[in-house]
């Protein structure tokens, strides 16, 4: 009878364990940017089958229309997609910003009638923006609401400069810096993940953890990586992201660990692969795991793989390297921006007055 909710599918685990999956066919996939959730309550998850259903019906109604209003939201954001700032961005965050605008544009705000889509564009208020986001937050996470907030500002942006609306009521919301870049890692928590992973058969995401942790880089590069790009103990690729050429060492103790596995596959296979499919991580796979094998170790839940990145850059502060030599390992081009990935620490205040008086 469960299966009756459209979309949602029951998966029995072992040891008895049920949990429930919104689990979205191609067409929706593609109508409105769903993707494949797991939950362990089945009532969010009949919720969010419910919610899907709702927006693909309200997307198919407006695609009978003529014509979108130009001064609505939905036709601030279509224009959007014929600017420059739209081209420049690349195909992954095309993708991104399409699941975005998909999961609010059907939504009702506050007490409004109207979806925020059919809003006028210039009459959005800072009271609406603070409600979808307090929505958002609730419905789905603060990760997507914060990431929701900051697309549509950078729409925004492009409107007010190009005249289309006058004042960006998104820039109202103070975000504040994310927390999760104020978590790090400490080595030997890295060290007790990795053990774990490896007592549970997941070589793969052991590996994933010292590759991000050593070479300071994005869990997405590192799930793409290549074994191609390891010329004996060094590394060569390109950062998604930003495009940036990384050139970098790595430790003795990554080298080791994939010497272990070096002829596991042909060169422009991924190095990091599940291996219950042999196929590379996709990132909803890769984060179940990584909850997985965190809860096993016993570590606490703030410490996500993204953390990585900013604990091995803060080490390298605190190990005394300059901003240039951080930036060339992380790849950052901005020192403001190297900042928010360094963080203070006891250590490096302390660095810093043994350089003073020692």
């Amino acid at each position: 009878m469960a299966n009756r909710v459209k979309y949602l599918q029951r998966k029995a685990l072992q040891g008895g364990e049920v949990k429930w999956a919104f689990n979205p066919p191609k067409y929706l996939k593609d109508a409105i940017g769903a993707r494949y959730e797991q939950y362990t309550s089945k009532t969010d998850a009949i919720v969010r089958c419910i919610e899907a259903e709702r927006l693909y019906e309200a997307c198919r109604a407006s695609k009978t229309t003529t014509q979108i209003d130009s001064a609505s939201v939905a036709g601030t954001i279509e224009w959007y997609k014929t600017t420059k700032a739209w081209s420049d961005l690349k195909p992954n965050s095309h993708t991104t910003y399409e699941q975005l605008f998909a999961g609010v544009l059907w939504r009702r705000i506050g007490k409004h009638r109207l979806s925020f889509c059919s809003m006028q564009a210039a009459e959005i208020s800072n009271m609406d923006v603070e409600h979808l986001y307090e929505q958002l937050k609730v419905d789905v996470s603060v990760h997507r609401a914060r990431h929701t907030v900051k697309v549509l500002k950078r729409v925004w942006n492009v409107a007010e400069k190009m005249s289309k609306v006058r004042g960006n009521p998104w820039r109202s919301l103070e975000l504040g810096s994310e927390a999760v870049s104020d978590v790090i890692w400490r080595e030997s928590q890295v060290m007790r993940f990795i053990e774990t992973a490896d007592e549970m058969g997941l070589w793969s995401m052991g590996t994933l953890a010292l590759l991000c942790y050593d070479l300071c880089q994005r869990p997405g590069d590192m799930r793409q990586l290549t074994w191609d790009a390891l010329d004996g103990d060094s590394f060569e690729f390109h950062q998604e992201k930003t495009g940036t050429k990384i050139e970098l060492d790595g430790s003795p103790r990554l080298i080791g660990r994939l010497m272990s596995k070096r002829n596991s596959g042909g060169p422009d296979d991924c190095i990091v692969r599940y291996e219950a499919t042999g196929r590379p991580y996709d990132n909803r796979m890769y984060n179940k795991k990584a909850v997985e094998i965190r809860q096993r170790a016993m570590l606490p839940s703030k410490l996500t793989m993204k953390c990585l990145r900013h604990s091995g850059a803060t080490e390298l502060g605190e190990a005394d390297a300059t901003e240039d030599q951080i930036a060339s390992v992380t790849g950052h081009k901005s020192r403001q921006m190297l900042n928010i990935y360094v963080k203070k620490t006891k250590r490096l205040a302390e660095t810093a007055q043994n350089k003073r008086f020692g």
